[in-house]
Parts: structure tokens; sequence; C-alpha cells
């Protein structure tokens, strides 16, 4: 296993990919930190730091309604490529914002967050399109464990390091270097070498109706539908709240309860990547499993106040919800038509994104109604009903990622 996974790596195209959201993930991550950090040192207000987000959220949105349109006009690594230098030049611009903070000059820096973050939203889509043309099929789960396993450390690690590269180096050159991230990541995929055909074809059906007529796609949207409202239990706020509520403990244990999730996330995605054919041999089943280790795992959690055991569950979740993940994109990746690809999931992406973030603010407020752990115990049972999807689906229950040579003894066939 460990050499079908060096293979991967000898594979320029998919080392291209590899750093490019290397890139990408640490640029994003520590311009937040770095905007967050500047705005609240200059207005002193949590809501001004929190608007960071929030406007971003919401021009992603936008940008998710509209993304089809220009990805399906370009090809994948055109999109990625002026993605990047777009987003260095709104940096540069952000950067200068931040120099003078004014009630005019934060108006217009979150007018330049919502097109930066308008942006933004192209890259994820055009991403996953790509890794199916620069990977076999036997090589989707492996290969999309490795991007995630890239992804999930440095989002575990990159809130730290920009916290600390905020006080130890100087807002300009943070700026400077985050543009040059984004550049070194759009430069990056412009030297991918793919089959992509460079005339695009007109999308007959619109994505939004072929999100629900792929079988497949449709189960899995449904489960993660669900899963947003039991995701919801893991936010910052409702997590502090349980830590202090039913744990009895304060912001330090709530950290560590934090860092025990992403390290048990990091597992999970070496374990999926090292043991890509085991899940591959009936990965429709493994969503279902994980589904179940989640809510299982989630309704002991609710019920437990003991840290340590805390700790462990939270690690125990990190490579079972892993699993679920990286199967559910390489099996969309499988089922829905290359040339369909970047739309279909721009537009579950429209949808999905703000239904999460409308399912945050419900769960806080019933979490105030009926109490911070019957939500947990509610959030356990919405893991188990989305696997409950899983297993009565026969489509997904049954899927198997076909190799090439599969496919062309199907279509020899027929």
């Amino acid at each position: 296993m460990k050499n079908t996974t060096k293979n991967l790596f000898k594979r320029p195209a998919f080392r291209q990919l590899l750093f490019s959201q290397t890139f990408n993930s640490l640029a994003a991550i520590l311009l937040q930190v770095t905007v967050m950090v500047e705005v609240y040192n200059a207005t002193s207000s949590v809501f001004g730091a929190a608007t960071v987000i929030g406007v971003m959220s919401l021009s992603t949105f936008v940008s998710g309604m509209v993304a089809s349109l220009i990805i399906n006009n370009y090809k994948l690594t055109q999109v990625i490529h002026v993605a990047g230098w777009f987003r260095a030049v709104f940096v540069l611009i952000i950067g200068g914002l931040l120099l003078h903070i004014t009630p005019v000059t934060l108006l217009f820096l979150y007018i330049t967050l919502m097109m930066y973050a308008f942006v933004t939203a192209w890259y994820q889509p055009a991403r996953f399109a790509l890794l199916p043309l620069i990977v076999s099929k036997e090589d989707y789960v492996k290969g999309n464990g490795l991007l995630v396993m890239i992804q999930q450390t440095l989002m575990t690690a990159g809130w730290a390091i920009g916290g600390v590269l905020n006080v130890l180096v100087s807002f300009p050159y943070l700026i400077i270097f985050t543009a040059l991230a984004f550049i070194t990541s759009g430069v990056l995929a412009t030297a991918i070498r793919t089959n992509e055909r460079l005339e695009k074809k007109s999308v007959k059906k619109h994505a939004w109706k072929k999100v629900w007529q792929i079988p497949v796609v449709r189960n899995i949207t449904l489960m993660e539908t669900f899963e947003g409202m039991a995701n919801a239990i893991w936010t910052s706020a409702l997590l502090l709240s349980f830590t202090h509520v039913i744990l009895n403990q304060g912001a330090d244990v709530w950290g560590f309860i934090n860092a025990a999730y992403f390290t048990g996330a990091i597992l999970g995605s070496v374990l999926v990547t090292w043991q890509a054919k085991l899940l591959e041999f009936r990965i429709g089943i493994m969503i279902g499993l994980s589904g179940v280790s989640m809510g299982l795992l989630t309704l002991l959690f609710s019920m437990n106040d003991i840290v340590l055991l805390a700790l462990l569950l939270c690690v125990l979740m990190g490579p079972m919800y892993q699993a679920r993940d990286i199967c559910q994109t390489s099996i969309l990746q499988d089922a829905i038509p290359a040339d369909e690809r970047p739309n279909v999931m721009a537009a579950r992406s429209a949808f999905l994104k703000p239904w999460n973030g409308l399912m945050v603010m419900a769960v806080g407020g019933l979490a105030d109604i009926a109490g911070v752990q019957t939500i947990y115990i509610a959030a356990g049972l919405l893991y188990l009903l989305s696997a409950c999807i899983a297993f009565q689906s026969k489509a997904l229950r049954n899927y198997e990622i076909q190799t090439e040579e599969q496919v062309v003894e199907k279509e020899a066939e027929a």
C-alpha cells in the first residue's frame, strides 16, 4: 500500500495539485487570522471581527449560485490560476485598507472581502473536478485522502501558526506572503497536464436538477443535509457551552477537545490513505458504518462528564468522520459525469453552505431553550438517521468504483 501511495507522489500532476492546494489553504487561513486580528485590534469589537466571517460566507453563497456559469467556460486549471491572481490582488487591497482603519475603510474592507470570497468559491469545485483527470479511478480514495490529510493538518495548525506570526512578523510582510501564496497556488495549477477537453459542452440539464436526478448524489446530499444540523454542535460556542455546563471545565479543556478532534481527523486521513482498498471494497457500506459510529460516539459524548473520556471520544470521532467524508467525495467524483462535476458541486455547495450556517444559528437558539445536552443527544440521533439513508439506498449501499479496465470492458460489451 505504501508503494501505491508513493506512486501518486511520482505523478507530477498530482504533486502540483497537492502543492497548489497546500498554498491555497495556508493563504486562506492566514488571511482570515490576519484580518480578524487587525480588525479586532483597531475596533476592540468582537462583532466587527466576527463580521469578517459573516460577509465572506454570504459572498461564498452568492458565488456558488453562479460559479457553474463561470467554471463551465474555462479549463479547470485556468479557473484555479485566475482565482489565485484575483485573490492576490484583493489581498493587497485588503492590506492597504487595514493600514488605517476608519468607519469608511472598514466598509470598503468588508466589500473587498466579499469580492475575495466570491472568487474563492470557484476554487473548490474546480479542484474537486480536477483530481479525477490526473489519477486513475482506483486511486480516487487514496488521492482524496492525501489531499484531505494536508488540508486538515493546515486547519489544525493554521490558526495557531497564524496567531503566532501576527505577533512575530510585521503585518505588511504577512499580507505580501499571503498574496504570493495565492499566486503560487495558481501558477502550480497551470503546470498540471490533463486530458481535459478545451471545448466545453453546454449543460443540457440545470446543475440543480442533476443533484437530485443522480441517485447516489441525491442520497449523499440528503445525508449531508441532516449532518448539517448535527455538525452544528461542534461549533466553538456550543462546544464551549458543553464544556462549561456538562464537563464543568474551562476554556483550557475546550481547547484540548478541539485539538483532540482535529488530531483524530488527521489520523483518519492517514488511515484512509493507507487502507484505501479496504474502504473501496464496499464504499457505500463504509459511509453508513461511519454514520453509525459518529452517532453512537456523539451519544456517548453527550452523556459523559469525564474529561479524559470526552477527549478520547473526540479522537475516535475524527477517523470515522474523515473516512465518511473521503468516501463520499470519491463516490461523487465517480458518479457525476466528468463535464458536469464542477457545475454539480457548485450547485451542492450553494445549497449546503448557507444551510449549514443557518443550522449553526438555529441550534444555538435551541440550546438556550432545550439545554445543551439535549442538543448533543439530538445530534447523535441525526447522525444515525443519516446512516439509515446510506443503508436503505441500494444505489449507495452497493456502489463500487470501477477500475479503468472494467469501464473499458463494459463499453466494449455495450
